[in-house]
């Protein structure tokens, strides 16, 4: 979609404080912040759409701390700036903690609470977050509480303390860092206090499903699909789920039937979830991660569309098979596991991903750019909850197209997932080996080598490495963190099924987000699959620099990366291999 320079420019400058329905929910002046404003922003031209299904999406009760409380708040902790000066976080957090809210803003969060008892989310909601490009994805912070014990003034008493907490991480090193590389200049930090969506379902509070959805899908598995029709990731239970490099399952909304995995119920099972977040009664305050293996019972109970959902997998005849959850099942079956495949979910309730795609077009139009936002759904009522939305930023590039190259230069090869880029010249791969990583297990160790290989030089370097790159499971891939990355400018997560290493297309995670930004290039290889190339003898046979963990090689030479995102391709080639034969 070409950008819509009129409607970009009435987004920005639509306030909510001028919306007689909102106002009453905002406390002080000045912007409420970007997530705070694009939310109330998307709630109007929903409801205004002239669209009754669109109309009827709902938005969970809430208010809204503009900057003003902000820096007001900041009046009352003493001696700011030597304690800024000083960059230890657990002093600023605990010097915020003790200083006092504006006496307006205790007020206001009491009242709000008074008569509501479901778990909250205090949600950062700072001016540069209404930025298009920098989303601030996991750099700032979003707590939860139970908020079913005591009266309103202990409850906001304890709210209190969390909008102080994330008031403390505009000054964190994660955020000043972020704001540094970008050039981005100091913050203001405005509070979004949202009843969470969901329900109480015994102990549990949680929505039957969440996720992300996106207005275009940058990222094809396969040509069938259009990027125009953009596409979702859904998790059972709360989204928080499906912001990290887990499991969630990824839906084009040109064919929701389609599967970036395929078909085969073996490549299905290993990245199918199998745990999801809830607030816990007994555990109140965080969240908490159930495994379906332990709940199913309850979950049939609460769900009795669970069919929908989750499945059993296990292998008949010699093949893996997929067979329904039943009523009146006792016990799994050795052998078997239950997991969230969402297989029959398109067959039971074909309008919903219709009505996201409606809705997130929509969006679209009325920001005059890509959206995204993040939802929660209960499929029996089809009530659809908005959570968060604001325009969607891709780094991906108009011009694309792959030189000819001989297939004997070409180190690794991609045939989906794959956007227009290219870089020419790069001088360093660091390269994880997929059968040492598994056997060596030091998941974490691995991480923390290649943060300090990339921390040793500003060399930039392609990564290539087995699974999801920064995976909070190191079962799934090498946990490293995005901050260790600073000098990577190609990404490449190789797929090994049979040890469980495969790569996911994670829009939605703030791990994804900070690629975007920074223009990372990715793409995922599938050792053994048609139109994949991983040139394994290369990378045991050329000469390269050992390290201490000898699962982590650094080979040096003259590499060049090509992607284009009409054929979804993507090749990285050594370019001191010999040329004969080269083709297109």
């Amino acid at each position: 979609m070409m950008e819509d320079p009129r409607a970009k420019k009435l987004y920005f400058e639509w306030e909510p404080q001028d919306d007689p329905e909102f106002a009453p929910l905002i406390l002080g002046k000045g912007t409420i912040g970007g997530k705070g404003r694009s939310l109330l922003f998307a709630l109007r031209k929903l409801r205004d759409s002239g669209d009754e299904e669109l109309a009827k999406t709902k938005l969970p009760s809430s208010i809204y701390l503009s900057v003003e409380i902000f820096h007001r708040f900041l009046e009352n902790v003493p001696g700011l700036r030597a304690l800024l000066s000083c960059k230890e976080p657990r002093r600023v957090e605990e010097a915020f903690l003790a200083a006092p809210l504006p006496a307006d803003a205790r007020k206001f969060i009491e009242e709000f609470l008074a008569e509501m008892n479901d778990p909250v989310a205090i949600r950062s909601s700072s001016r540069l977050e209404d930025d298009v490009k920098h989303s601030f994805a996991g750099k700032y912070l979003t707590t939860f509480l139970c908020n079913d014990k005591g009266g309103a003034a202990e409850r906001a008493a304890a709210v209190e303390r969390e909008v102080k907490r994330v008031y403390s991480r505009t000054f964190f090193p994660a955020a000043e860092e972020y704001r540094e590389r970008h050039r981005l200049g100091e913050d203001d930090m405005g509070i979004i206090i949202i009843r969470m969506a969901g329900r109480w379902r015994g102990r549990y509070y949680y929505p039957t499903i969440a996720g992300v959805g996106y207005s275009q899908n940058f990222r094809r598995w396969t040509t069938r699909i259009r990027q125009e029709d953009g596409l979702m990731r859904m998790v059972f239970g709360m989204g928080t789920m499906s912001t990290k490099r887990g499991y969630a399952r990824t839906v084009s909304l040109s064919n929701p039937i389609l599967r970036p995995e395929g078909f085969s119920p073996e490549k299905i099972a290993a990245i199918a979830q199998e745990s999801f977040h809830v607030i816990d009664r007994d555990n109140p305050d965080a969240l908490t991660t159930l495994d379906i293996k332990k709940e199913w019972r309850q979950l049939i109970k609460y769900h009795p569309d669970f069919s929908a959902y989750a499945q059993i997998y296990g292998y008949a005849d010699g093949e893996g098979a997929f067979s329904q959850v039943m009523k009146n099942m006792s016990a799994l079956q050795p052998g078997t596991k239950i997991c969230f495949t969402f297989d029959e979910f398109p067959q039971k309730y074909p309008g919903f991903y219709k009505r996201m795609k409606k809705t997130l077009k929509l969006l679209e139009a009325e920001m005059g750019l890509p959206a995204d936002m993040e939802f929660a759904y209960e499929p029996t009522e089809d009530s659809l909850c908005l959570i968060q939305s604001r325009p969607f930023w891709s780094n991906a590039q108009n011009e694309g197209g792959i030189p000819a190259v001989a297939e004997k230069q070409i180190l690794l090869q991609a045939d989906r997932m794959v956007t227009h880029g290219s870089i020419a010249g790069i001088s360093k791969i660091i390269y994880v080996d997929y059968g040492r990583y598994y056997a060596n297990r030091d998941f974490y160790g691995t991480a923390r080598l290649i943060g300090d290989i990339n921390g040793a030089s500003d060399e930039p370097y392609i990564l290539v490495a087995p699974g999801r790159i920064g995976s909070s499971n190191p079962e799934l891939g090498v946990p490293v963190q995005y901050s260790e990355l600073t000098h990577c400018r190609v990404m490449v997560e190789l797929g090994i099924p049979r040890l469980g290493f495969m790569p996911e297309l994670s829009y939605g995670t703030h791990f994804f987000s900070d690629l975007e930004v920074d223009g990372v290039l990715y793409m995922p290889v599938f050792a053994g699959e048609d139109r994949n190339i991983f040139n394994s003898e290369w990378f045991e046979g050329v000469e390269c620099e050992t390290c201490k963990n000898d699962a982590v090689r650094v080979y040096r030479g003259s590499f060049a990366v090509y992607m284009d995102g009409e054929t979804n391709r993507g090749v990285i080639v050594d370019k001191n291999l010999p040329q004969s034969g080269a083709r297109r």
